[in-house]
């Protein structure tokens, strides 16, 4: 796929995580809603990295590479990442929202409490979801995927 086309989903994604922060959530209150903020900005996070190893596929920077999540992170950091001088604070934020979302794809007990939405696996490991922090953690995919979007603005 054409990474014009990866780089308009990944935005896209993003629009729809922050109507659901912003003019969902405040309406219904519904908790679980985190949950769908967060599989939009992971896929957000990974149709980003998609399309810059697909921009510099096209400019026969880097070679095939494997169409998985772990075959496409794993090029980005060995190849882009160090081609333009990128933190290793982006890739684990991708993964830390990778994770949670595995979490609650894994999880045994999932509840709402008060305004948190609570998933537990059947090890008792918790992870919470509030209102505040997937404001900050959609604040900073935003800020994330701005800033690797800079990469092909700056060779296109």
């Amino acid at each position: 796929m054409e990474f014009q086309t990866l780089r308009f989903q990944a935005v896209e994604k993003l629009k729809v995580a922050d109507h659901l922060v912003g003019t969902t959530y405040p309406l219904v209150k519904e908790p679980k809603l985190l949950v769908s903020v967060i599989e939009n900005i992971s896929q957000a996070l990974e149709l980003t990295i998609t399309a810059i190893l697909e921009y510099e596929r096209d400019l026969k920077n880097i070679p095939k590479y494997d169409d998985t999540f772990t075959g496409k992170l794993e090029m980005f950091r060995r190849k882009v990442m160090t081609k333009h001088d990128i933190g290793s604070d982006v890739l684990d934020f991708v993964l830390d929202v990778r994770k949670t979302l595995e979490h609650h794809k894994n999880s045994t007990v999932e509840f709402t409490k008060k305004d948190k939405f609570v998933i537990s696996d059947n090890d008792y490991n918790v992870k919470t979801l509030e209102i505040d922090d997937v404001k900050k953690t959609l604040s900073k995919a935003k800020r994330h995927v701005e800033e690797l979007f800079k990469i092909i603005k700056y060779e296109s």
